[in-house]
């Protein structure tokens, strides 16, 4: 028996001790792609492996997301920072320029897509990076399929195992590269906030919205492959090829709060992977909680800064606070000491604004009766694990659909941003989420889901991550729709002989048909008979 316990203890040394050298390839972009990976890195290092975070600096205002993993920078570019200086004059634009708009999205698509294509030439003018990493053999690179370089880029790498992810739900080209079928009839695209799948209009709208999304993203593809195959020649693969070949995908969704869709074995799910755990909140506002029975907290996310909002916007906001004296209103404005937040503050007794806030840490407290949100992936996901009802205001990109699955939910209310300058429509949300307690029902019901998941986000990436760096990617787990044309892929072929074999067999039985009422009856059933019984 005592044989039997050391050997059980010396295994469970060694499975413990096991470590894998892994690469994430992190660029330093936006704050919930950096958060992401970031966490990723350092959830991995806390179990023990060897991890280096490759960051490629593409917009230096942004934090990378890990302390924790070795990093390997490559500084912006030039022709990276001129191009980002001139999309950031148009920062505040975001709460009127609209996702449906054709013209926006094919003057951005290029200029979206440049950013990382400059950013990557920098990455490929670092040979000896380059060389080290060949060097380590790691065993698992991790890829978002957001920025495409790091994608074609682990093809120099070659690591044992490749994971391609998503910051967010799947969207666009990212479906043909996880080999997810894309379901439009009944999956909203990024760019819907709901879907009714008995009417046509909604229907079509959604592949429409799908259209934009590929028009938007397609260059930042094609540009990443031209640049590959420039530089490596023509036969270098695609970003699509690479990825058909990944071990497994890891999608920052959750599958309890996500819209039902079909998904792949190797697709893994690690919603609320960056979500950390709560803590106490300090004296101050512990006092600023306590100061009304009820509590509702306002943040527009890092990108769209509320700073930025219209005069007539911040008005109906100011508006709102004050139709509700009886709540505190906790808004993250960045500069609440400037003239507007000034005058807010000395006019509004029940508002409190505050550059930054413990968002996590109030968010767990119960006396916050309701967080309105832009809907980003994060603030949905942090909504839903504390069990808060939530109002959403989606702005751009993929909060459109986060605020929808949350309102599918029965979650929250959805409020158009068009609408957000209109002080009527946010009061009748903020009513009727306070008044309906099915709202808090179920926010609540789904919190207590979230905490007893049979798995974890973290386990799964702990346990998905030491499976592939062991044994690397599973034909078993690729489908062969990434080798079928489109025609094969959506059996057209066959419908076109169906169709063919269809008219041809009615042709031949109209000609049975004539040809019997002629022979029996005397009927001339063509104009061919009739020239025929004429002439006779």
């Amino acid at each position: 028996m005592r044989i039997l316990s050391l050997n059980l203890l010396i295994a469970l040394f060694i499975e413990a001790v096991t470590s894998h050298k892994i690469l994430v390839y992190n660029s330093q972009y936006g704050h919930s792609h950096s958060n992401f990976l970031g966490n990723i890195a350092d959830i991995l290092v806390d179990a023990g492996h060897d991890v280096t975070s490759f960051i490629p600096i593409i917009d230096p205002e942004v934090k990378d997301g890990t302390s924790k993993s070795k990093k390997v920078f490559v500084p912006q570019a030039k022709d990276t920072k001129d191009l980002l200086d001139k999309m950031m004059e148009r920062k505040a634009d975001f709460f009127s320029m609209s996702n449906f708009d054709p013209i926006i999205t094919f003057i951005m698509n290029k200029v979206f897509a440049s950013q990382f294509l400059y950013q990557c030439r920098a990455v490929l003018e670092e040979p000896e990076i380059l060389k080290k990493f060949q060097a380590e053999k790691f065993d698992v690179m991790i890829v978002e399929n957001f920025d495409m370089c790091g994608v074609a880029y682990s093809h120099l790498v070659k690591p044992k195992s490749l994971i391609t992810s998503s910051g967010s739900s799947p969207f666009s080209f990212m479906f043909e590269e996880f080999g997810i079928p894309l379901s439009l009839s009944y999956n909203p695209s990024s760019y819907m906030t709901s879907l009714d799948v008995h009417s046509m209009f909604d229907r079509a709208k959604n592949i429409y919205a799908e259209f934009l999304m590929h028009a938007l993203f397609y260059p930042g593809r094609w540009m990443i492959d031209g640049l590959y195959q420039e530089k490596f020649g023509a036969e270098y693969p695609s970003v699509q090829e690479i990825s058909s070949h990944a071990a497994y995908t890891f999608t920052n969704s959750e599958p309890l709060i996500d819209f039902a869709a079909p998904t792949l074995n190797r697709v893994i799910p690690i919603g609320g992977i960056g979500a950390k755990p709560p803590k106490p909140l300090n004296e101050y506002w512990n006092e600023v909680l306590s100061r009304r029975s009820k509590n509702i907290l306002l943040s527009f996310g890092s990108v769209a800064k509320s700073v930025y909002l219209a005069d007539d916007i911040k008005q109906s906001i100011l508006t709102t606070v004050g139709s509700f004296p009886e709540i505190t209103f906790i808004w993250k404005y960045e500069h609440p000491e400037d003239e507007f937040g000034t005058a807010a503050s000395s006019a509004l007794p029940n508002l409190v604004l505050s550059s930054w806030m413990p968002q996590n840490d109030i968010l767990n407290d119960e006396r916050i009766t309701l967080f309105i949100t832009h809907g980003g992936m994060g603030s949905t996901q942090e909504t839903a694990l504390r069990g808060k009802p939530g109002i959403f205001i989606p702005i751009f990109g993929d909060q459109m659909r986060n605020a929808g699955m949350m309102q599918h939910n029965g979650l929250g209310k959805v409020i158009d941003k068009f609408d957000l300058h209109k002080p009527e429509v946010v009061i009748a949300a903020v009513k009727d989420v306070l008044s309906n307690d099915s709202y808090r029902k179920n926010a609540a019901r789904v919190g207590k889901m979230l905490a007893k998941k049979p798995f974890s986000s973290k386990e799964q990436l702990i346990k998905t991550i030491a499976f592939a760096a062991e044994y690397g990617p599973s034909r078993a787990l690729r489908p062969q729709s990434y080798d079928m044309t489109f025609v094969e892929y959506h059996n057209l072929d066959i419908i076109a002989v169906f169709v063919v074999l269809a008219l041809f067999s009615l042709y031949l039985t109209k000609k049975v048909v004539c040809c019997l009422l002629t022979k029996c009856f005397g009927f001339k059933c063509c104009k061919k008979d009739e020239k025929k019984a004429k002439k006779e």
